[in-house]
């Protein structure tokens, strides 16, 4: 891709992630009241536990970045594959760090890193499985859980700031309204495996988030009309 159209790419992307950008705001400012419903007071401690943490980790020990390169590496992959793209090589080594090589690519395959939790769902789906095998199963899934998403989360913000070769494709603003409005939506989902309202509870959530945020929608809308 030549400069010229490098350029014209990234604009018209970030043209398009400014909507994306309000419909997040808007998302994220109803969330809070929704997700208090699904969790209950002492699961909230385990949630925050498991938070704080992965950021000690993160600060003061050591960055598990070997551990995200994995996922993000793989993440790729999955994308290509399932875009039936020619994957020409993958490898990954402390050296070079992680490198997939494919014929094309597209948004998809680009974010996938950043938009799927890798590590958060496989946990999920191992709670799913095992939650019968022990009264302890759904409290030490929240905590790992939270400690997973963080860790996801905070390597995804610092690659968007960085401006990682991913993300310059189609420019750090339309990128990081994706990313940031995909992982906000994940939430309820992995939350359900641990909680005691369950897949149900996260239902009931998603209806009423989006109903709120459709609300509140409506009433900035109105609001910047007047000014017209």
């Amino acid at each position: 891709m030549v400069f010229g159209e490098l350029l014209l790419r990234v604009f018209l992307f970030s043209l398009a992630g400014i909507p994306l950008l309000i419909l997040f705001g808007i998302l994220l400012y109803g969330f809070p009241a929704q997700a208090a419903l699904l969790y209950t007071r002492e699961e909230g401690w385990i949630l925050l536990g498991g938070a704080a943490l992965y950021l000690v980790a993160h600060v003061v020990i050591r960055k598990p970045e070997r551990m995200y390169l994995w996922a993000h590496e793989f993440s790729h992959l999955i994308a290509a594959k399932i875009f039936l793209r020619k994957v020409h090589s993958f490898h990954i080594t402390s050296r070079d760090g992680g490198k997939v090589v494919i014929d094309r690519t597209n948004v998809i395959i680009d974010l996938a890193p950043y938009i799927f939790p890798l590590y958060s769902v496989a946990a999920g789906c191992a709670a799913v499985l095992l939650r019968s095998a022990s009264p302890w199963v759904p409290d030490v899934y929240l905590a790992l859980a939270s400690f997973l998403f963080s860790m996801h989360l905070l390597f995804s913000a610092e690659g968007l700031f960085r401006g990682q070769p991913d993300v310059k494709r189609s420019g750090r603003l339309f990128s990081g309204a994706i990313v940031f409005l995909s992982l906000l939506l994940w939430i309820p989902c992995l939350l359900a495996p641990g909680t005691a309202a369950g897949w149900k509870g996260a239902v009931s959530v998603y209806k009423g988030w989006f109903s709120a945020s459709g609300a509140d929608a409506r009433r900035l809308l109105l609001y910047a009309r007047s000014f017209f």
